[in-house]
């Protein structure tokens, strides 16, 4: 279900997940190739060398665009670029850390010597250490900060220059879990997704009638290492008991949650949430016909703990620091 701009009211079209396309009107040489709607045409996703990344660089390249995958791991850009050149993907890769402005325009610049940009996706991203905020390590919720908020903002001002003077573009930052209200447990998390939205409607309405179109992506509950593995604050792991059933019930593979992006990318379509009330109810019967529910098929979670309490030296070093 694709969501209209004006009060996120929904509007119902063709299912999602049949992978529809259209060619979008602000990209005209694109209109007459239906079945492959962004030929000749560049796609850059971050974070893209495994999980839903690296299944949105699929389904894109399937769609005609040369991809550009990234991540901080040079191998894993060398690994994930070889697995989709295999498919027959016109694909190329860069290493990428997103924190870092001069590794993104890097990778605009990457890009821009394989054709012309069309669609840039923000997708880069971190979950953060689950427990309440007053005991959340410092470095942990700064990385999450810098990781899914300077990291969207860093995609998203290196890319819109291009495409504002081109004409046409599309921009795509990811949501998640929190983007609709505050979430316990994961404040860096949740608080960072708030954020992620509100910067997102904010561009769409800064870049209306440019030709440029911004959109927001919501996949969620994608079986990715982002869900499986996940460090908890000591105290607070056994709250993460009933999380494989309902990654069970409601969750998706990454080629599940990956195949609206080209419609989203292709259309004038502005959201898409991929865990809505009304689809709860036919995502579990899904599921469950499918065997996700049976305890030998769920997921099984990596948890590692954290014991947030600072060593004596360290506590003693920080009252010094105040005192000083």
């Amino acid at each position: 279900m694709i969501t209209s701009e004006r009060g996120d009211r929904t509007r119902r079209d063709t299912p999602h997940d049949e992978g529809v396309a259209i060619a979008g009107p602000h990209d005209r040489s694109t209109a007459d190739a239906t079945r492959v709607p962004l030929a000749s045409r560049v796609a850059v996703v971050t974070g893209s060398t495994r999980g839903l990344g690296l299944a949105m660089a699929r389904v894109l390249g399937h769609g005609g665009a040369h991809v550009v995958v990234s991540s901080r791991s040079d191998s894993h850009v060398k690994t994930a670029v070889d697995s989709l050149r295999a498919e027959g993907i016109s694909a190329s890769g860069l290493t990428c850390d997103t924190t870092i402005l001069a590794e993104v325009e890097a990778l605009r610049d990457h890009a821009l010597a394989h054709g012309i940009l069309r669609v840039w996706i923000n997708n880069a991203g971190v979950s953060g250490v689950y427990g309440p905020t007053a005991s959340t390590p410092v470095d942990d919720f700064i990385n999450v900060v810098r990781t899914n908020i300077v990291g969207t903002f860093h995609g998203s001002r290196v890319a819109l220059p291009v495409f504002l003077e081109q004409g046409f573009g599309d921009l795509v930052n990811l949501y998640g879990e929190g983007d609709n209200g505050p979430v316990a447990m994961q404040n860096a998390y949740a608080s960072s997704k708030r954020w992620v939205r509100q910067f997102t409607e904010t561009l769409r309405r800064e870049t209306r009638a440019s030709g440029v179109r911004v959109h927001g992506m919501n996949p969620g509950l994608v079986t990715t290492d982002l869900l499986r593995k996940v460090t908890a604050q000591k105290g607070y792991e056994r709250r993460l008991d009933a999380l494989p059933v309902v990654i069970a019930l409601w969750g998706r593979t990454p080629a599940e949650a990956a195949r609206p992006i080209l419609r989203l990318v292709t259309t004038n379509r502005f959201v898409y949430r991929g865990l809505r009330p009304p689809s709860l109810l036919t995502r579990a019967v899904r599921n469950i016909a499918a065997g996700r529910l049976r305890a030998t098929n769920r997921i099984r979670l990596d948890v590692s703990t954290l014991d947030p309490t600072p060593e004596p030296h360290e506590e003693n070093e920080q009252v010094d620091a105040v005192r000083r």
